[in-house]
């Protein structure tokens, strides 16, 4: 019996470790996947603003501006698939967040510089498109930040807490 007793704590213990990795693990897929939601998302708006100029009439000093925009801000997802790679920043959030922004507001002088310059059917298809995709960014935002809190509250839980940064657990900032 006495032989047995450390045995058996040493399995149980193992156990516990996958099971703590396991959950980990899995959060931390569901997290990730929230963001590459989020990022489709703001992709979708991209994909209309490039499609916007290059079929505006409206004005140049608008379309470059609407172009510069969705430019930057696809640089700024570019820079962030680089730097999540190797560690989580909360810069980079913010950075997107306010490239986001940067991009709904020089969308927003297209649609009223646009109004009587373009087609309406093309206008309204492009409105269309982008009310859809902007209305489902911060949908895909809340429901990816839900994913990493859950993430976030598993790596303070205790006994998790002592074993996840050995195990390569990081921490994720909120979107």
């Amino acid at each position: 019996m006495n032989i047995a007793l450390p045995w058996i704590a040493g399995a149980l213990f193992v156990f516990w470790l996958v099971g703590v990795h396991n959950r980990l693990l899995r959060l931390r897929t569901a997290a990730v996947e929230g963001r590459a939601g989020f990022e489709r998302s703001l992709r979708a708006l991209i994909g209309v603003a490039h499609e916007a100029v290059s079929s505006a009439k409206a004005s140049e000093t608008i379309c470059s501006a609407l172009q510069a925009a969705a430019q930057a801000l696809e640089m700024g997802l570019k820079s962030y698939r680089t730097r999540r790679r190797f560690a989580w920043s909360p810069e980079v959030t913010v950075d997107l967040g306010a490239l986001w922004e940067r991009l709904q507001q020089a969308w927003l002088a297209y649609a009223v510089a646009a109004e009587g310059v373009e087609e309406p059917a093309v206008l309204q298809a492009l409105r269309d498109r982008w009310h859809a995709a902007d209305a489902q960014a911060p949908l895909d935002r809340h429901a990816a930040n839900l994913t990493i809190a859950d993430y976030q509250g598993a790596l303070d839980q205790a006994p998790a807490a002592w074993v996840s940064r050995l195990m390569g657990f990081r921490w994720m900032p909120l979107l």
